[in-house]
């Protein structure tokens, strides 16, 4: 029993030495001799829960780091460990160097944890950005100047911005809603792009009423953001809420004059008050539709050549055209007030149609000239072809008719 525990008291002593010589090897940048000592000493079982070891390994392999043989392998995230046991430990002991060396295990985990997230390497990006508020919650760092405060608060923030985005675009909604909110709430990290993302989880969410709140919150802090504005005008749609939609929209129009395709939604939006899907016209439908040609006009001036446009503020003319035309059918009479009732009526068909005829011809042309259409500007093509081939065949036009059906039946 004697000789066992002298064993065991001169293999302590020896596991001392290394922690010892360790340090040496360490202050005249030795680190091959250093990190071999400081292994051997943290192989016994006893002399790496010492504190004396744990610290003087921390020293060490935040060294390795700038030790091109080593840094590959992240030492400071060892050294780091060692850090978060010494203080588990024993927190007072060499306070002032641990909570530098802290300091510096934040910066380093923050550097990993960017360059994971600039890399979509997401699940390390989040691992070492927990690890830095883990150090800015331990409260280490109470003696801070006013500079020094600030780039710590920074730092914390936008590693907390890191992990909300990175559990965004891991569709982690849940998850990353309340981080979201914490970072748009900090001044520090209060951006658009915030809000964009945290409106688009919660309406992922189907959580409308906080939707609604941070489309509104966001509005008011980012009101030229289009995507926030485009999220409050969807969201009101999806509502139906035409009034509130038009209002945002002209709201919008005003601040962009330029925007060509605020244009075309706000004269969309008032002709579907004008023709609602119920078919129920309002009793104003009549300027509604007057404030939708406008819109029109406004959209085609500032983009002719967009096919989209064109096709649409056609079809506004030729449903109108339509609605006539079925008044027409159901006159069944053949007196000569019906007689006359039915030509007042073609002749404000024709009209609607001959209206409609300019832009089906634009947007024919247009379409026309393209080599790849995507799929849906395939169907609005051959749409405003059936609808250029039913006017021309109204109106006797049958030649034209015949051009547009070759290219109808080429489709």
């Amino acid at each position: 029993m004697i000789l066992a525990a002298l064993a065991l008291s001169l293999n302590s002593m020896a596991q001392d030495t290394y922690v010892t010589s360790a340090g040496v090897a360490l202050q005249s940048k030795n680190y091959d001799e250093a990190k071999e000592d400081i292994d051997k000493a943290m192989g016994n079982s006893e002399t790496k829960e010492k504190p004396k070891a744990l610290f003087v390994k921390a020293q060490i392999y935040y060294s390795l780091q700038n030790v091109d043989k080593y840094k590959a392998a992240n030492p400071f995230k060892e050294a780091t460990a060692s850090l978060f046991k010494l203080i588990e430990l024993k927190p007072e002991y060499e306070k002032s160097t641990v909570d530098q060396l802290l300091g510096i295990a934040a910066f380093l985990y923050y550097n990993d944890g960017a360059t994971a997230y600039n890399n979509k390497n997401l699940d390390q990006a989040t691992e070492s950005m927990k690890i830095v508020l883990k150090i800015r919650d331990m409260k280490r760092f109470d003696k801070l100047t006013a500079t020094q405060q600030k780039t710590v608060d920074t730092i914390a923030a936008e590693a907390m911005q890191t992990l909300a985005n990175s559990a965004y675009y891991q569709m982690k909604y849940e998850e990353a809603v309340p981080m979201l909110t914490k970072v748009k709430n900090n001044p520090i990290t209060k951006k658009s792009n915030i809000y964009e993302c945290l409106v688009d989880a919660l309406e992922k969410l189907n959580k409308k009423d906080e939707e609604l709140a941070a489309i509104q919150e966001g509005r008011k802090e980012f009101p030229d953001d289009v995507f926030i504005r485009n999220k409050e005008l969807n969201y009101y749609i999806s509502a139906g809420k035409d009034d509130e939609i038009v209002k945002k929209l002209e709201d919008a129009a005003a601040k962009d004059p330029n925007n060509a395709e605020i244009q075309f939604n706000i004269a969309t939006t008032y002709l579907g008050m004008a023709s609602p899907k119920d078919g129920k016209k309002p009793a104003n439908s009549a300027d509604y539709y007057t404030k939708s040609e406008d819109a029109y006009q406004k959209a085609l001036k500032l983009a002719p050549e967009n096919p989209s446009f064109n096709y649409n503020f056609g079809a506004l003319y030729f449903n109108q055209a339509t609605d006539v035309n079925n008044q027409m059918n159901a006159i069944t009479g053949s007196t000569d007030a019906d007689m006359k009732k039915y030509d007042n009526l073609k002749a404000q068909r024709d009209g609607f149609f001959a209206k409609a005829s300019p832009y089906f011809e634009k947007a024919n042309s247009v379409y026309g000239s393209q080599k790849d259409l995507k799929a849906d500007e395939k169907n609005t093509y051959k749409n405003t072809l059936k609808a250029l081939m039913d006017i021309y065949s109204r109106l006797s036009k049958m030649d034209k008719y015949g051009e547009v059906k070759k290219k109808y039946d080429s489709l």
